[in-house]
């Protein structure tokens, strides 16, 4: 269709959905002119011409009511008079409204007036709501809740009018202050804001936006607590569900879904007692993507972090208020009043913090199966080990060395090692494996993608004990060998929650105990050699994550070195040995993405993977090695197919890799290990051979989907596992990048907007992660290439910005990382092109 033969019908077609397409933006969605030409292609042509006019001329009408800071106007009109109000002064604003100071001249006194820019009432609907709403708040009267006297309208300008309160808002004095309140100041004033919350809910209205900028300071130091105009009153509505509204980074994580009641008021209290406290939002520079997941995560630093002299009971009261689980919080805000109160007083609170005991309590209520095994491995534990102390404190006092009394101790020494390698195994077993599994058939590799804080905690506590056990008996090898067993799982377990420095730490003091302790304790040199093997293959695996690539290589050289100075190795042995060489044939996505194989390279890696190839075909694996021979089977599978120059080759070998993993799902369906390896063969998309080619493409896509489908019930079953997380997040990237292929660059926005959100919580939970931070980079570098591709030059460089934060969080030493300048290299490639169209060649 040309401009010549546009009929009257199809502009008026046209106009219908420039309508529709403006009504979604006011509405706050942000959709794209080609997601409407894609989908009237009959009217792509004037689409693409009338859209961004309707477009432009709409957001010219925002900006005339909205500053930069976001903050509201009235578009350049100068306010003096709203009926009987003279307007005197303006006082402050925010994103709803222009405060004035004004004098009621029939009454001849003071008042706060609030205007409200049009877009403040986006329909007739949203302002009798609003209205009816300012009236049941205009009904309350106490001391700490700011009077609201009516609502107004003159000339199209709808009002509010307040008391005056002489003083200033909470989040202006923080500011001013430029640190924290003292903890009696903070507290006072949030035992105030309480109890007027509480009067109002005693009157069924519920605030929803409690936040600093809602309380005002007057100059007797009395806080109120103002702007009712979000307030509902549960009378009015019983299900206490409304649409989403207030200030996000003050919303209780139940409010993201529509719900609210009391206990969403007093998380409010509490993140407002946190900021004065710590002189800082508990959330601070996230985008709108970012901070629901932020929220959900309970991603907030302790305020120990910021200060040390907070009292513990303070502390304690804020973390029940703001507790994620409306359950825990405080129950009202007369309850978090009066235990502020009891703290002012110097009294008891009723609320405490929550020990590691209660921790582990909760823990187990959340997994009853494990309950009956770990309590009973701790009770035996503490008796056997009680038991053990005084029978050789006993023994060692009267010195009595008989062989009775030596037997008598070794038997206690053995129910504690026992009751303790209960408590190692009940804390690492997924729940669902309990009564399915015998113990003695179990080994560390099983709990690999099975993290929990709790179980970090009570594996990290063992630790002493075990040293305690050792130290009674030198010569026992089995305590030796359980030692190393914990710190395993301890291992695996920090580096899936994403706290690779301790899981190093940890390994490197597990390989200088065997070292120290392992010929003095006899253990045979096959198994120390073993346990070298597998502690240096972990600890590979752990520099390979982080990108420190030299360290990785040198830990699986020390694994295989360990393996090979063994001269009947047996089928563990040989499996450690396979493991170590198909990690040095087969290295991960981004080296290999970093750098170019040489012939020698090239020869070296095939070598290894068919010495590795060789020593599994030996095996006679048992059931639980049986898994971990079937992963590596489909790495080297994979490795070849990626290697092979002709197409029908490399889609054989992938054939091959994923029915080794299926199969072994067939025989294990509960396999964690072996479905996420599936997720990572699934998801080995190379996109630039796709490319050109509609059904390698197709291809590409379906298994990416697969792959996806794979990977939710881990994600979901496991939401703490970082590993998982990024397997997503790449997962999302690279469908963007076929939605850009296929010219669906709404969909492509979509995925980078998931993917992002998702690298926003890792960031969040490790902000210390070069990795995160340069991957995040890299996804808003797309995300920017996606906003100049439709014009809208404000938002690219608004992501543009946020990868070049990023990158300047980065500490000094990492910044020389090769990763983390090539990305910088990335990044600053894009900001000096301007508005030109960077090249996609690089990225995730």
């Amino acid at each position: 269709m040309t401009s010549t033969d546009i009929d009257d019908d199809t502009y008026a077609t046209v106009d219908i959905l420039a309508s529709d397409f403006v009504a979604r933006y006011r509405n706050g969605d942000r959709p794209t002119v080609e997601e409407y030409a894609n989908r009237h292609p009959d009217l792509r042509e004037p689409i693409r011409r009338v859209f961004p006019l309707v477009l432009s001329v709409e957001k010219v009408k925002i900006d005339q009511q909205v500053e930069s800071d976001g903050s509201a106007t009235l578009a350049g009109r100068l306010l003096e008079r709203l009926g009987d109000f003279r307007i005197l002064r303006e006082i402050g604003r925010g994103g709803m409204g222009i405060v004035y100071e004004a004098e009621q001249e029939s009454l001849g006194r003071r008042v706060a007036i609030k205007v409200l820019p049009k877009q403040s009432l986006l329909d007739d609907t949203a302002l009798q709501s609003f209205e009816r709403e300012a009236s049941t708040a205009a009904a309350m009267h106490h001391s700490n809740i700011v009077p609201i006297f009516g609502t107004g309208e003159c000339d199209g300008t709808h009002y509010l009018v307040m008391q005056l309160i002489r003083g200033e808002s909470l989040d202006k004095r923080i500011t001013a202050e430029g640190h924290s309140l003292d903890c009696r100041t903070a507290a006072e004033i949030a035992a105030q804001i309480s109890d007027g919350l509480a009067y109002a809910h005693g009157n069924g209205v519920l605030h929803r936006d409690v936040k600093p900028a809602n309380i005002l300071i007057d100059e007797d130091g009395v806080a109120q607590l103002t702007d009712f105009g979000l307030a509902r009153n549960t009378r009015d509505d019983p299900t206490v569900t409304q649409a989403l509204s207030g200030s996000p980074r003050y919303m209780a994580p139940e409010r993201f879904q529509g719900q609210s009641d009391e206990r969403s008021d007093v998380y409010g209290v509490g993140l407002t007692l946190y900021e004065m406290l710590a002189g800082t939002p508990a959330f601070k520079d996230l985008t709108p993507h970012q901070l629901p997941e932020a929220v959900k995560l309970h991603l907030i630093k302790p305020l120990s972090d910021f200060r040390a002299n907070i009292p513990a009971d303070l502390r304690t009261v804020v973390a029940k208020a703001i507790n994620p689980d409306p359950a825990h919080r405080y129950q009202s805000a007369s309850d978090l009043r009066d235990d502020l109160n009891r703290f002012l007083r110097d009294e008891p609170i009723l609320a405490r913090r929550t020990t590691a005991l209660q921790s582990f309590i909760r823990w187990c209520r959340r997994n009853p199966k494990l309950a009956g095994v770990t309590g009973i491995a701790i009770v035996s534990m503490l008796v056997a080990t009680v038991a053990s102390s005084i029978g050789f404190a006993m023994t060692s006092a009267a010195n009595k060395r008989t062989s009775e009394a030596l037997a008598q101790s070794e038997q206690t020494v053995d129910l504690a090692l026992q009751s303790l390698d209960g408590v190692v195994d009940a804390v690492s077993i997924p729940a669902s494996a309990i009564g399915d599994m015998d113990m003695g058939e179990l080994d560390s590799s099983q709990f690999l993608l099975n993290p929990s804080p709790h179980a970090a905690m009570v594996l990290e506590n063992i630790q002493p004990l075990y040293e305690r056990l050792a130290n009674q008996s030198p010569t026992r090898p089995d305590i030796v060998r359980q030692m190393i067993e914990a710190s395993l799982r301890l291992s695996q377990i920090r580096q899936q929650l994403g706290q690779t420095d301790a899981a190093i730490t940890t390994l490197d003091q597990s390989i200088e105990l065997l070292e120290t302790r392992g010929d003095l304790a006899g253990l045979p040199t096959n198994e120390k050699q073993i346990l070298i093997a597998r502690l240096h293959n972990e600890l590979g695996k752990v520099y390979a994550l982080e990108l420190e690539y030299a360290n990785s290589d040198k830990a699986y050289a020390m694994a295989i070195q360990s393996g090979e100075a063994v001269t009947d190795p047996d089928d563990r042995l040989k499996l450690q040995l396979a493991y170590a060489l198909v990690s040095l044939g087969d290295p991960l996505v981004q080296r290999r993405r970093d750098r170019t194989e040489s012939l020698d390279e090239s020869r070296i890696a095939r070598d290894r993977l068919a010495a590795a190839k060789s020593l599994l075909s030996e095996l006679n694996p048992s059931v639980h090695d049986a898994s971990e021979v079937a992963v590596l089977r489909a790495r080297i599978q994979l490795a070849d197919s990626r290697r092979a120059k002709r197409p029908a080759v490399r889609q054989s070998e992938f054939s091959s890799a994923t029915e080794i993993l299926r199969e072994r799902l067939i025989q294990s369906p509960d396999d964690t290990r072996v479905r996420f390896a599936l997720v990572e063969v699934l998801a080995s998309v190379n996109l630039r051979r796709q490319f050109g080619s509609k059904r390698l493409a197709d291809e590409a896509g379906d298994r990416l989907h697969e792959a996806l489908a794979e990977l939710q019930p881990l994600r979901s079953i496991n939401p703490e596992t970082q590993l998982f997380a990024v397997s997503e997040i790449h997962i999302l990237h690279k469908l963007s990048s076929l939605a850009r292929s296929d010219g669906d660059f709404a969909l492509e926005q979509e995925r980078l907007e998931k993917a992002i959100a998702i690298q926003s919580s890792l960031v969040i939970a490790s902000p210390n992660s070069m990795p995160h931070r340069c991957w995040r980079a890299l996804l808003y570098r797309s995300l920017a290439e996606v906003y100049r591709r439709q014009g809208d030059k404000d938002a690219a460089r608004e992501a543009i910005s946020t990868a070049v934060a990023d990158l300047d969080a980065i500490d000094a030493e990492s910044k020389a990382h090769p990763f983390a300048v090539q990305t910088q290299q990335i990044i600053q490639k894009l900001v000096s092109e301007g508005n030109g169209n960077p090249s996609n060649k690089d990225g995730l």
